[in-house]
């Protein structure tokens, strides 16, 4: 866009005015010979000059500034026309009723040199003809608007413009691609800001003998974050690649399938241990002065982008999961046609197998670490629960109705483990306080259970189930011994947000897969009058189990 001669008459003048107006400075007698009038009116023609200069200068300001850089112009404003007709009038009017103004106002001079008569008039002029020249272009501007037929060549030039400028617009696939790609530019600059900007630094200085965390807390909370992010670095440069040298055929999916093996082995140790590192962050933080004023001059640092740290340690446990939705979303936007297609299908099974095979560890890894508080617990757990081949499952209060797993009217805890089931009871206060709540009555092994009841809730009997099975002594039962004791444990469910048949489809399948039998072969459903010789004479569970009158068929 060029600079038209009107314009650069008006910035001529404008600048003379101000010329001039600097030649004539001093003109005005002083205040004590003229009075106070006098000086209200030095005021204000000083105001006025200063007002009436500033909006015309301003105004050619624009002018030049829209003329070098228009792409600034219709960035801030949002149109495509110009600032003259939409921005730049007030200023110009403004500039004019204030040279007027001052021409009105008697002076207080002796009298008005030529000169300074010249300044006024060319102030004058420069804004006469911005005003006039901005009122022009805003009615050309609003003619040109207007609709008019187009000829034949015109609309032929149209279509040719259309069709070349969506050739330029990416597809909805590219689009998916590149945010795909700006996702993993921002997680992988998130990684390595933990590295630079945590990681390491508590790492050098736990090696120069000054750590602020501990080496093994470091271990726990920042384990596998490094292999992490070296995969995503190969990842992310395939990516830009592809993207740099965008073809619609391309094959994005390759990249994750290539990278199967690695996924599978560097998130796991990370994911595991991500809530157990988070933890003890927290706990460190909050004891160590030291350490809180590190992790606050590292959310200060330029890197950080002002995200705490645990903003960041949560991103990898959510990368996964955001690359498969964008995974999914490629393959919705990617042609039958396309090669690409039937590979993104395998690039979300292998997604898919990914997530599992993370969560499925975690899972285990969780359940390990939960028997080690089994162990603190419960007074007296035998060590012998602790292996690396068991896992816990699941866990309830429960009420003994009859004598087996303890003595009737005591509450109990069971622990369900992959292979046995620990019984734990609920101690008194009269223990004191230090002392643990529970203690180890027995470790029952899920081989010695013969078979689970399920009693049929009603309105004298709710959230009741018996267990039979096979009893010698208080130690860890060998199923091969001969001789043992056939007992029939009937206990009520305490907790009321626990589900009794949640709790117990997760007790008989751990027992089915242990005995290699069928789940219906252990589970049995039975009427409470069928509990009724298996619980002790006298008892009020079997004056309540006696009221109940079967079902008729």
């Amino acid at each position: 866009m060029r600079i038209t001669q009107m314009e650069t008459a008006i910035g001529l003048l404008a600048g003379c005015s101000l010329f001039l107006h600097l030649c004539t400075a001093g003109n005005f007698l002083p205040a004590t010979e003229v009075g106070f009038i006098g000086s209200l009116f030095g005021y204000l023609h000083s105001i006025c000059n200063l007002i009436a200069r500033i909006s015309l200068l301003s105004g050619v300001l624009l002018i030049i500034v829209e003329a070098k850089f228009p792409s600034i112009v219709s960035r801030y404003t949002h149109v495509q026309q110009r600032l003259l007709p939409k921005y730049l009038s007030k200023m110009l009017i403004a500039s004019l009723l204030f040279t007027a103004v001052r021409l009105i106002i008697p002076g207080p001079v002796t009298y008005f040199s030529k000169l300074y008569k010249l300044c006024i008039l060319t102030n004058l002029i420069s804004a006469g003809l911005a005003v006039l020249n901005a009122n022009s272009y805003s009615h050309s501007s609003s003619v040109s608007v207007r609709w008019r037929p187009k000829s034949t060549d015109a609309k032929k030039t149209e279509i040719k413009r259309s069709s070349s400028s969506d050739a330029d617009v990416p597809t909805k696939r590219h689009r998916t691609a590149m945010e795909l790609l700006q996702t993993e530019t921002t997680y992988l600059r998130n990684l390595n800001t933990i590295i630079k900007v945590y990681k390491e630094p508590l790492q050098k200085a736990a090696d120069e003998g000054k750590p602020l965390l501990a080496p093994e807390d470091i271990r726990n909370a920042f384990g596998g974050i490094d292999d992490i992010a070296k995969l995503h670095a190969c990842i992310h440069q395939d990516l830009s690649e592809m993207i740099d040298n965008w073809e619609e055929d391309c094959c994005i999916a390759h990249i994750f399938t290539k990278y199967r093996e690695q996924l599978l082995k560097v998130y796991p140790p990370y994911v595991n241990y991500f809530d157990m590192g988070k933890e003890i962050l927290m706990k460190q933080e909050k004891a160590n002065p030291e350490l809180s004023e590190f992790f606050l001059a590292c959310f200060h640092e330029p890197q950080s982008l002002k995200q705490p740290l645990n903003a960041l340690l949560i991103r990898p446990v959510q990368r996964l999961p955001s690359i498969s939705l964008l995974i999914n979303d490629l393959h919705k936007r990617t042609d039958d046609g396309l090669r690409d297609k039937t590979e993104l299908e395998e690039a979300k099974k292998v997604l898919k197998q990914v997530l599992s095979h993370i969560n499925e560890d975690k899972r285990k890894t969780e359940g390990k670490m939960k028997i080690f508080d089994i162990v603190y617990e419960v007074d007296g757990c035998p060590v012998e629960v602790v292996s690396s081949n068991r896992l816990f499952v699941s866990r309830i209060d429960v009420a003994t109705l009859t004598d087996g797993l303890y003595r009737s009217g005591e509450r109990l805890a069971l622990y369900l483990l992959t292979d046995v089931l620990e019984v734990a009871k609920w101690r008194n206060r009269s223990h004191g306080k230090a002392a643990p709540l529970l203690k180890h009555i027995q470790l029952l092994p899920l081989s010695n259970i013969i078979s689970i009841w399920d009693v049929q809730d009603n309105d004298e009997c709710k959230n009741l189930f018996a267990v039979k099975y096979k009893s010698q002594g208080n130690a860890i039962i060998d199923s091969s011994v001969n001789g043992q004791e056939e007992k029939m444990s009937v206990l009520q469910l305490l907790d009321d947000r626990t589900f009794k048949s949640k709790w117990l489809n997760a007790l008989t399948a751990q027992i089915a897969e242990v005995k290699q039998e069928k789940v219906e072969s252990v589970m049995k459903q039975v009427e409470p009058m069928e509990l009724a010789s298996h619980v002790k004479k006298g008892s009020k569970i079997l004056k309540k189990l006696t009221r109940v009158k079967p079902k008729a068929e």
